[in-house]
């Protein structure tokens, strides 16, 4: 009996043990089906966030860029991409080379008018040899001015000569020296006449107003194109010498409209509530016009610009106090 028992308990743990074994196996096989048939992605939960967060982050900084370019656009008055920028440019004495011309002069007792006689040397075409330089100056259009390098001679045609030349690099990335013969012009508009010589023929470039700026790159800005009394100063053309021409490259000057500047210096000032259709119907040269300015914030309400003649000098401006009108310089005859 003893014996028959023992058999018995070993066949019932035996049943038991490949019930739990069968148990056991269904449920991983059972838990492994759940797994195959979720839809796990392939990319670990840490790279996924990662990716998130990157496309994220590129989102915000697209946008902030995108907010600080509309605010710098809306803030900045600097120049647009392309376009020379002021800060390069001075005022042409700075480009005068140092050197001094022979100069003497005989005066007309009858008219009072003065000749001068000019001599010099020195090297205009980058060739290493200093070239002999002449020029004879007669005042207000007379006859028989000129200008001689190595016995080639131009004629000047002068209103009013200063009786001074000088030798000014207008472009330091080329190999010349070029010649500005000085005129005061027919009403004190004094000018810069430049000429070249390269070593063959002695030519006349341009002129300029004495008081433009230059960067020494070949590129100038009229005194008449700048607002010299606004402060910070903006521009509205540029010229530039190249390729055998003088060019006028007219600038965008929208971006100043709505802008507020410091204003110092004497103007002319006509009150008016709105902008004018023709502000030359509305230009006076009465004394009881002009106004002295001392360091007055004026906002530029518009700007009138001819495009083929650039000229800085009308606009439609309100002041502190919100009196507008139109504001404006005596520029000359």
């Amino acid at each position: 009996m003893a014996e028959k028992r023992r058999k018995d308990i070993k066949l019932i743990s035996a049943i038991l043990c490949i019930l739990l074994i069968f148990l056991f196996t269904g449920c991983k096989n059972k838990k492994t089906e759940e797994l195959n048939n979720r839809q796990v992605s392939p990319t670990p939960a840490a790279e996924q966030n990662s990716e998130t967060m990157a496309d994220k982050t590129e989102s915000t900084l697209q946008k902030d860029d995108l907010e600080s370019r509309h605010t710098d656009n809306n803030n900045d008055i600097s120049d647009f991409t392309g376009e020379p920028q002021l800060e390069d440019f001075t005022v042409m004495d700075d480009h005068i080379i140092d050197y001094k011309f022979e100069i003497s002069y005989e005066e007309n007792a009858d008219d009072y008018e003065i000749t001068y006689t000019i001599h010099g040397e020195y090297d205009l075409n980058g060739d290493g040899n200093s070239e002999s330089i002449d020029a004879l100056l007669k005042a207000y259009g007379e006859d028989g001015s000129y200008l001689k390098v190595d016995g080639i001679e131009v004629p000047l045609y002068l209103s009013n000569p200063a009786g001074e030349i000088y030798i000014i690099d207008i472009d330091g990335k080329d190999k010349y020296k070029e010649i500005a013969v000085y005129d005061l012009g027919p009403s004190a508009d004094p000018v810069f006449d430049f000429y070249r010589y390269d070593g063959s023929e002695l030519a006349y470039l341009f002129s300029i107003d004495r008081g433009a700026l230059m960067d020494g790159q070949g590129k100038f800005i009229s005194s008449f194109h700048i607002t010299i009394r606004f402060n910070p100063k903006f521009y509205s053309a540029w010229g530039e010498y190249k390729d055998g021409k003088y060019t006028i490259t007219n600038k965008d000057i929208s971006q100043y409209i709505g802008k507020t500047f410091e204003f110092d210096g004497m103007a002319y000032f006509v009150p008016m509530d709105e902008k004018p259709e023709n502000y030359f119907e509305h230009v006076i040269w009465d004394y009881e016009a002009q106004k002295d300015f001392e360091t007055t914030k004026i906002k530029l309400l518009d700007i009138h610009i001819d495009k083929d003649d650039p000229i800085l000098n009308w606009f439609f401006v309100e002041m502190p106090d919100g009196e507008k009108g139109l504001l404006y310089f005596w520029i000359g005859d």
